[in-house]
């Protein structure tokens, strides 16, 4: 039986680990203070974000029109598709940070 004893001793002392951890987190969370920077840093992320999309959408439709032999069809097509998909970076982004 002493066995047992050990096993809820050390469950207890987990729980109580997980709890303290759990309240701190909380405790962060409530009192995150939005500040200049970390808007700031927002807006960079999210510009990152839609201009990485876009730089690589007009790349790789320059080599696709010159490969092809046509002149902007493809590089104006995967900047357009490289805007959407950077919005909608930057709106799960925001939705996730807010």
């Amino acid at each position: 039986m002493p066995a047992r004893d050990d096993d809820d001793e050390l469950e207890d002392e987990f729980e109580v680990r997980v709890r303290r951890q759990r309240e701190r987190i909380e405790k962060g969370r409530a009192e995150r203070q939005e500040s200049f920077w970390n808007y700031l840093g927002l807006f960079g992320v999210v510009g990152w974000s839609v201009i990485i999309p876009m730089v690589i959408g007009v790349l790789l439709g320059r080599w696709m029109d010159h490969s092809f032999g046509t002149v902007y069809r493809w590089t104006l097509g995967l900047l357009i598709m490289g805007l959407v998909i950077g919005c909608l970076n930057a709106w799960r982004i925001v939705n996730k940070d807010m």
